[in-house]
């Protein structure tokens, strides 16, 4: 071992705080960055396993799918590990600054100088990166833990509603990824001390021996009068010890400045994740429209799309479409059980469109679909039927007798994340003509029409067409039955076996093989299999952000608690000139305020920003307006608050036993 490479590791078991920091923040980066890498991997054999290893006709959006998100977070994670471990290379090269203008004087290069950081990075990550390793792999096993354990509940709920498909998981030691890990943990590394390193070899000699080059101080006189307001202000507030606190952080700016990131950082992602949850809960409410029925039995006709021939229109083919003379009888059926509610409806939404005259259409109807200039306009229409005493109830409900053709002259739209109501037609509307894709037509003569507060909860769902018309009988591609059973569970097993006889051959076959699919399902499990990717998602974005912040949280405690240690002697000539210990915590306690409020006031806009942009193409598709993350926003800030206090009370209890005469003779503590 070289003379440099001997002085490095002495470096590194001198200062025992600061290695012990440094080797804590690149053992998390390196965790992290295989945890990333490592699930990656999982990922890749989970989607081998469905697609094979080309991963079929869509290679490209799965490959992007697993890629791109691991891309961002190594990037995260490559950025916050440079901040943080360049800040602590820039810690010692900044208490060894003498040493190297010792060593510069008796013919040291700079290359040397280098060499020497170097070597101290190398030395800290043959420890740290092996750590990091082994801790990555077991925090990707028990990642993989909590994600099967969504992927179990998506499974019991897919098994419900898409038959035969499994999802699950698999821990995979990938040595690929644990090279690759290893390779960008440790260029991470040499980036983060070879930044400080080149700064602290243009250093001249004499600079060095004198230590000076770390403070700089500004000759500015367009801020001079902005300055002597801020210390009046802060004269008055907090006395002289915060007009000593806020010029110590402007003094040492380089100091505080990765702090500052690391928290500004740590404030932004959950403000960005908090607000993510409330879209996340935005969306469940959107999809588990107003309804007290707890048990969905639904059939649905398998459907193909084509372009007719003769007349150049997509239409729908149906191999199994439903009669509704057969969906009420299953709907009598299934009240047999308990003697509820059942509550049958069936849909078809691709049969029909309607030509409608631009008299009929309401102004707010125009407006909203931006139609104007034209004679008439082609709405797609939504064929409703229901079982014969729900048809009953909304038949008197609009005053016709059983027969009538019904018109829901209502319609709901989303105007920039705001849920909307207006009452699309005239109420001279009486006759429409239906068109067909084959250039086929009828004409069907509206009896009644009910407005929004006339019709029934159950006909408020997400997917709805301008045109929706109640019939009295129709050949649908979907019918539902729903109810509230006592017995849920034996609900549920007795309609299985009564779509089982009216709709066999399901029990082994694969979704839609049979031409249709039935199922039974709680009907909140709809809503939960189309949320648990999203939940799952956000709860390893909070996952990977705590442990991101702690490696910020390294950064932090090192900067801090060096900080005191640092300035030891200046800490004791203030003292020795009449500055009580109570006043020399409450200057470092107004410190860390002040580097806390700087994270916060730059912190918070961006953060703020950041959830604005990602709400803006959320609420373009739904009823989903931007709300101010207020909980998250303030919960983090006190965070920081309490934490930089913390650290900073911790650090100052080593000053209570300091004595002046040496610590002023020695330079520290």
């Amino acid at each position: 071992m070289n003379v440099i490479a001997k002085l490095s590791l002495s470096q590194v078991k001198k200062n025992k705080s600061r290695t012990f920091w440094a080797i804590a923040a690149i053992v998390l980066a390196t965790a992290l960055t295989t945890c990333v890498c490592s699930l990656v991997a999982s990922g890749n054999v989970m989607l081998v396993s469905f697609l094979g290893e080309d991963y079929g006709m869509y290679a490209g959006a799965y490959k992007s799918l697993l890629l791109i998100p691991a891309f961002f977070l190594g990037a995260i994670i490559f950025i916050m590990a440079v901040v943080v471990i360049s800040n602590v290379f820039r810690i010692s090269a900044g208490e060894r600054i003498s040493q190297f203008g010792t060593l510069k004087c008796v013919g040291a290069t700079g290359r040397q100088i280098i060499k020497s950081v170097l070597y101290e990075s190398i030395f800290l990550s043959v420890l740290g990166i092996p750590i990091g390793i082994l801790a990555g792999l077991c925090l990707t096993r028990g990642g993989v833990g909590v994600i099967n354990l969504f992927l179990d509940e998506l499974n019991a709920l897919s098994h419900i509603m898409i038959k035969d498909i499994y999802f699950e998981l698999k821990f995979v030691i990938s040595w690929p990824s644990i090279l690759i890990s290893a390779f960008i943990s440790l260029i991470t590394v040499s980036i983060s001390a070879w930044l400080p390193a080149r700064k602290a070899a243009k250093s001249s000699a004499i600079d060095s021996v004198r230590g000076s080059g770390e403070v700089r101080i500004r000759k500015d006189g367009k801020r001079k009068g902005i300055n002597r307001l801020t210390d009046s202000l802060i004269q008055k507030t907090f006395g002289f010890e915060g007009v000593l606190a806020k010029k110590n952080i402007s003094r040492n700016k380089r100091n505080f400045k990765a702090t500052v990131i690391t928290l500004m950082i740590g404030i932004i992602m959950f403000i960005v994740l908090g607000s993510l949850n409330g879209l996340a809960g935005g969306l469940e409410k959107i999809l588990y429209y107003a309804t007290s029925h707890t048990v969905t039995a639904d059939y649905q006709s398998a459907r193909t799309r084509r372009v007719n021939e003769n007349t150049g229109r997509w239409e729908s083919i149906y191999p199994a479409p439903i009669d509704s003379t057969l969906g009420n009888s299953i709907t009598k059926e299934l009240e047999k059980y308990d003697g509820g509610d059942v509550y049958g409806m069936g849909q078809d939404y691709d049969t029909y469109v309607a030509k409608l005259p631009a008299a009929y259409l309401s102004a707010d109807m125009l407006r909203v679909n931006e139609l104007a200039g034209q004679d008439s306009y082609e709405l797609d229409v939504e064929i409703i039927v229901l079982d014969d005493q729900h048809y009953r109830e909304v038949c008197k409900r609009a005053g016709v007798s059983e027969g009538a053709v019904i018109l829901l002259n209502h319609l709901s739209y989303n105007d920039k994340g705001y849920l909307k109501d207006i009452t699309p037609y005239s109420g001279q509307l009486q006759r429409i003509r239906l068109f067909t894709a084959d250039g086929g037509s009828r004409e069907v003569e509206i009896q009644a029409q009910l407005l929004k507060d006339e019709i029934p909860t159950e006909l408020f769902y997400p997917k709805t067409n301008p045109v929706r018309l109640i019939v009295p009988g129709a050949t649908v591609r979907g019918y539902s039955w729903m109810n509230a059973p006592r017995d849920t569970t034996g609900y549920i097993e007795y309609a299985n076996s009564v779509l089982a006889e009216h709709f066999p051959n399901q029990e082994n076959a694969d979704y839609m093989e049979s031409g249709f699919s039935a199922r039974v399902y709680m009907t909140r499990d709809y809503v939960r299999v189309m949320n648990i990717a999203i939940v799952l998602v956000i709860d390893f974005l909070y996952c990977f952000t705590v442990f991101l912040m702690l490696i910020g949280f390294t950064n932090v405690v090192s900067t801090l608690s060096t900080n005191v240690l640092m300035r030891a002697r200046e800490f004791a000539v203030l003292m020795s000139i009449g500055m009580t210990l109570e006043g020399l915590e409450k200057m470092l306690a107004l410190e860390s305020i002040l580097c806390s409020l700087r994270a916060i006031i730059l912190g918070v806009p961006i953060g703020l920003a950041l959830t604005y942009l990602i709400n803006l193409p959320i609420r373009s598709m739904f009823p989903i307006p931007y709300r101010i993350p207020a909980g998250p926003m303030l919960i983090c800030s006190a965070a920081v608050l309490v934490i930089t206090l913390v650290i900073t009370k911790a650090a100052t209890l080593k000053l209570r036993n300091q004595n002046l005469i040496e610590t002023i003779r020695a330079g520290g503590i």
